[in-house]
Parts: structure tokens; C-alpha cells; sequence
């Protein structure tokens, strides 16, 4: 039980028996409601569970909404058009005496008096049913877990729950008709209906049925069976709120994963499909944290990706802060295990653990300095496609950010303030051409109150200089690329970048620019200022670039609508093409490019050389000491 709890977070019988007074309610015309919706564009869904409107608020209202559509001129609109059609006689159109063509069927269009009729009953059983299932569903829950239900029981729950499902699905068909006025269309969102039908309709009879498991497992499978069709129906047939129907679907396919004890075959097609629906979800918001966080438990057992969707669930820019204490639950055995059993991945999740639980420093730099030692001999072994190492990369940044702690260093410098990334960079132009640089003995850094930031960062740049020594290693570019554009969003925000510059290995990552330059190399698109495009054929999105997508510091590197009509991870392919090694080459040398052109750090000259330049020589010995990982300098 324990298990599935973990598995699932916070998140059909053959007979009936349904009370008498619910039994009579109010169905949509089958003209009516068998209607498929016309594709709309998506709208912003409500976040599930956190519903401020209660089973039974708004119908007066909902009431006075739908009588002033009468009022609307879209309606009045369709009325005229109405009545003047009436008198077009039918004899007037010429017809063809050759041709025996069967005409079309008389349809008869849908009038908006007539829908809002229809949403008015819905919503009024919808409401009566509702309040039904809240009943029985509290009532069940406060009898005793030992306490067991009847098959009548058991079938009046299910029962309830299905007659629900079927109104709201009967309540969107209508309000989200062709033929419904814009107030009618927003009557759904308004109140809370998505929300609604997850909270009161699926996710409160899932967790009764999960509680009382094992003796609740034949109903809990048809129910998700069934819960599972609904959504999929809805899904297809209106699409206004897909982004809440994927989310759900996948919640119900982790549901389904977790009850599975038996079949590992099964276990992991669900997992699969749960996956899948999440993935969907990222692209259509992948600033929400809280679809990460479903990623990281159905990470498991990897230890590295539950860590990279936990880190970046915590520093999107909508976080889930819940996914702390996922992190507690992933760190707490990896910490208590001798460290000299720990693998690399081990190793790396270990010296996080002692940053994120804010263990004794002496812990942390133990920790951490056996896992720069591993790294050092394992490197060449990070992943397939380089993947563990932007994995690596994107966790390092988040303890740079403290893991979206509102009171860390840098909590408000990434604070999005409306400015474009040009508007972002004549800023930061400015500052770095007004602002004498500081050395080495006189740095804002050593004025942090705490040292958390600190850390983070040269355990985060000492990992970028370990990286930077695998020059000639295809695997290592994404890691290089995704730990550049996080430099190259430093420089856009003066603040955060005069706190961190000691700590960049500038002239390590000059060097390693020098050896990304080819014949191949289009001058031209490295040293053009808009973001490199190589050409009209390949790809523009690289496998990291979904990766980073999303996290608050990363809103200023890509350009708008880059990431439109892209693929989702389980539709993209698994191997990367060769074709992606040259754009990031590219990318990576634009963005040297651009970062020298700040002339504080590095410069970039006529004969195509990226040379550090002397702030960055008197920077060297701090960010190539190991000697600072765990205090000022």
C-alpha cells in the first residue's frame, strides 16, 4: 500500500444500482449532443485539484449566464438569418432535369435557445449527482479500513461515478457545440468543470478503491478502464481542454501501473503509456513543474533522472514545490550506503543530497570531491547521446538556484520582467562597458550571507571543466551546449553574473571553442546575432533543447515560437541523427560568439580565435581549485 502511495503522489461492474433519487436526469438530444466539436484553439486549463468552486456553486448564476446569451447578438444574429432563409423559396433554384442526384438530407440546425435548454438541465443533474457522490464517498470514508464493502456497495459507488462521468461528458458536448455563443463556450471554465470532473468524478473514487485494496482490485480496474475510455472520448471531441484530458490520462495510467503486481510485462506498458501522456503534456506546458514531477516517479529506479525531473520541477517557472520531498525520500538510502560502494550516478546524487539536507560542509566537500574523481575516470562513459551528462549539467544548475528556494541568491534575478533577450543584452552591454571588472580579492561574492550558492556553483563549474577536457568527444557537446546557454543567460543578468564570474573556467572554455572551429564552420551563421539556423531541412531543435526547455533561467535563449510543431519525446526518435552534430557545433560557437562580444571575459578576433582575456587569467586559480568547493574565496 505503501508503495503505491509512492507510485501514484498526490494525485467496470456489469450491474447497477442506483439510488431513486437519481435516476431521472436530464440527458442532452441526441441531435444535440452526438455533434462533433470543430477544433478550437487551447485555452488555459485549471490546475487539477485546486478548484475553488464547490459541487453545487453557480447554477443561479450559471442560470443568469445562460438567459443573457438570449440577449447576445449572435444570437439575435441567428434569428435574422433564420427568418430571412424561411422565405427563400426552394423553387427558385434551378435544378438539373438530366442528372438524378440524390440530395442531401435536411438537417435541421441546432437553435442557441435550444443548447442553452440542454446545458441548463445537464448542470442541474449534473449538481445532483455530484453532491450524490460526495456523499457516499465521505460517508465510505469514515467507516473503518477493515470494514468490508458489499457488492451492492461496491456497485452503487461505481455506478454513481459513471452516471457523473456521462453528465459532464454530455454537459461538454453541448456547452462546447459549433452552434453555442462565446458565453455559453466559456460556461465550462467558469465554473471549474475539468476540475470538477477529476476531483469529484474519478479522483476521489480511485483513491476509496485504492485504500481498500486488495478486496477493491476487480472494481478499481474497471473503473480506471472506464474513467480511462472517458477521457480518451473527450480528448477527441473537445479539444478545448486537451491539456486537462492528457493530464488526466496520465494520472489514470500511473493509477493502473501501480496496481500491477503481478504482470511485469503490463506494469511497464502502462508505465509506458503514462509517460507518454506526461510527454504530450510538456509540450503543450513545459513550464509546468508539476508535470515533471510525474516524469521523476516514473523515473524509477533511475536514480539520476529522478533527480534531474525532481530538480527541474523545483526551478521551472511554475515550480511543484512537493517535489522536495520526493528528493528526501530518493536521498535518505543513497546517503545512509557506504561511499565506497557508490557508482558515479551514486556519487553525484550523494553530493547533492549533502548540499540539498544541508549537511556539515565537510560532508559535502567529501562527497563531492569523490564524485569529481569518478568523473574524472568515467566521463567517457556518461550516456548514450550525452544525455547523463546534460542530466548532470541541468541538477548542478538547480542547486545554483538552491532548488527554487524563494529566499535564495538568485531567487529574484531571473524574476521575468517583460524584457525581450536584445532588450536583455544592450542592458547588460552597457553594464559590462561601465563597470570596472573585480578582481579576484575584490568580489561581491564573498559578501554572501550563505555559502549554499557558493557551493553549488563550483561544484557546477567543476563539473563543466572536467566535461571541457573531453575536447573531440561527440558525446560531450550536449552537455557543453546546455552548460553554455546557462553562461551565456548569466550575461544577460548582470547581477548574477557578477556574482558567479569567478567561478567560470573562461579560459578552459576558450580553448575548447577553438577546437569546435572546422571547415565546415559557417562563419556567417556563428557570427550573426539572431540564433543560428543552418537550414530549412534540418531539424532546429536539438534532443537537449527539450531538456532545458521550461526552467526559469532558460526563457531568454530561445527565440519565440521555436519550439512550435515540434515533436514530443516519444515521437521523436531514440538515436540521434548525425545530422544534429553540426548545428551544435553551431550553437555552441554562436554562443561563444556572443558572449565574447561582452569583451569582459573572453574576446573573439578577426583571425576567428577565441582568446580569454586578463580578468579571466586572474579568475583561473579560483575556479580551477578545488581547494574552494566549500567556502569564500
Amino acid at each position: 500500500m505503501e508503495t503505491q502511495q509512492r507510485l501514484l503522489g498526490s494525485a467496470s461492474p456489469t450491474g447497477e444500482f442506483v439510488p431513486q433519487d437519481i435516476q431521472k436526469q436530464a440527458k442532452v438530444d441526441q441531435n444535440t449532443g452526438q455533434k462533433k466539436l470543430s477544433a478550437c484553439n487551447h485555452a488555459p486549463r485549471p490546475e487539477l485539484g485546486r478548484s475553488h468552486s464547490g459541487p453545487t456553486a453557480g447554477y443561479n448564476t450559471m442560470a443568469a449566464d445562460l438567459q443573457g446569451a438570449h440577449d447576445s447578438p449572435q444570437y439575435q444574429v441567428q434569428r435574422s438569418l433564420e427568418h430571412d432563409m424561411s422565405k427563400v423559396d426552394s423553387a427558385a433554384i434551378p435544378q438539373e432535369d438530366n442528372q438524378q442526384m440524390i440530395r442531401q438530407l435536411e438537417t435541421n440546425p441546432i437553435a442557441e435557445e435550444h443548447l442553452i435548454h440542454e446545458v441548463r438541465e445537464i448542470y442541474a443533474g449534473l449538481v445532483i449527482v455530484e453532491k450524490k457522490c460526495i456523499e457516499v464517498i465521505r460517508n465510505l470514508s469514515q467507516m473503518a479500513p477493515i470494514t468490508e464493502l458489499s457488492q451492492d456497495q461496491w456497485k452503487t459507488v461505481i455506478s454513481l461515478h459513471r452516471m457523473l462521468l456521462h453528465e459532464h461528458h454530455d454537459f461538454f458536448l453541448t456547452s462546447q457545440h459549433p452552434a453555442a455563443s462565446p458565453v455559453v463556450k466559456h460556461l465550462a471554465e467558469k465554473y471549474a468543470m475539468p476540475t470538477r470532473m477529476w476531483r469529484y468524478g474519478i479522483h476521489s473514487c480511485l483513491e476509496l478503491l485504492r485504500k481498500r485494496l486488495p478486496a477493491s482490485l476487480d472494481h478499481m480496474l474497471a473503473f480506471i478502464y472506464l474513467s480511462y475510455s472517458m477521457m480518451t472520448l473527450l480528448l477527441e471531441s473537445v479539444p478545448h481542454f486537451s491539456g486537462t484530458w492528457i493530464e488526466c490520462l496520465g494520472d489514470l495510467a500511473r493509477y493502473r501501473m501501480a496496481v500491477e503486481d503481478t504482470d511485469v510485462a503490463d506494469r511497464d506498458i502502462w508505465a509506458g503509456a503514462s509517460k507518454y501522456w506526461y510527454n504530450q503534456d510538456t509540450g503543450q506546458c513545459p513550464e509546468t513543474g508539476r508535470i515533471q514531477h510525474h516524469l521523476a516517479v516514473l523515473s524509477r529506479p533511475d536514480t539520476l533522472q529522478q533527480l534531474f525531473y525532481c530538480t527541474k520541477a523545483l526551478i521551472n517557472v511554475r515550480p511543484f514545490s512537493g517535489a522536495r520531498e520526493s528528493m528526501v525520500r530518493l536521498f535518505n538510502p543513497i546517503l545512509s550506503a557506504p561511499a565506497d560502494r557508490h557508482t558515479l550516478i551514486t556519487s553525484f546524487v550523494a553530493a547533492h543530497g549533502a548540499l540539498f539536507m544541508h549537511m556539515p560542509v565537510e560532508q559535502f566537500l567529501a562527497r563531492s570531491k569523490f564524485f569529481l574523481s569518478n568523473l574524472r575516470q568515467e566521463v567517457s562513459r556518461l550516456g548514450r547521446e550525452g544525455q547523463q551528462g546534460v542530466f548532470i549539467t541541468s541538477c548542478n544548475i538547480a542547486a545554483i538556484f538552491q532548488y527554487g528556494d524563494k529566499n535564495g541568491a538568485f531567487a529574484t534575478e531571473f524574476t521575468y520582467d517583460g524584457n525581450t533577450t536584445a532588450d536583455a543584452y544592450a542592458i547588460s552591454r552597457q553594464w559590462a562597458a561601465t563597470t570596472a571588472p573585480n578582481g579576484p580579492n575584490n568580489h561581491p561574492y564573498i559578501d554572501f550571507s550563505s555559502q549554499f550558492a557558493f557551493r553549488a556553483s563550483s561544484l557546477a563549474f567543476h563539473t563543466l571543466i572536467i566535461i571541457l577536457g573531453q575536447a573531440g568527444d561527440q558525446n560531450m557537446l550536449p552537455t557543453v551546449h546546455a552548460s553554455m546557454a546557462f553562461v551565456w543567460c548569466l550575461t544577460l543578468h548582470p547581477a548574477a553574473i557578477q556574482r558567479l564570474e569567478p567561478l567560470v573556467p573562461w579560459s578552459i572554455l576558450a580553448n575548447y571553442l577553438n577546437t569546435l572551429l572546422r571547415p565546415d564552420t559557417n562563419i556567417a551563421t556563428i557570427e550573426d546575432e539572431s540564433f543560428p539556423r543552418i537550414d530549412d531541412t534540418t531539424s532546429q531543435q536539438l534532443p537537449e533543447d527539450f531538456l532545458i526547455r521550461g526552467q526559469t533561467w532558460s526563457r531568454l535563449y530561445y527565440p519565440a515560437k521555436f519550439f512550435d510543431e515540434t515533436a514530443v519525446e516519444d515521437d521523436r526518435s531514440l538515436i540521434e541523427e548525425p545530422s544534429t552534430m553540426l548545428p551544435r557545433r553551431h550553437r555552441c560557437l554562436w554562443l561563444g560568439v556572443r558572449i565574447a562580444t561582452f569583451s569582459r571575459w573572453m574576446t573573439y578576433d578577426q583571425t576567428r580565435r577565441f582568446t580569454s582575456t586578463r580578468l579571466a587569467h586572474e579568475f583561473a586559480p579560483i575556479s580551477q581549485s578545488t581547494d574552494h568547493l566549500g567556502g569564500n574565496i
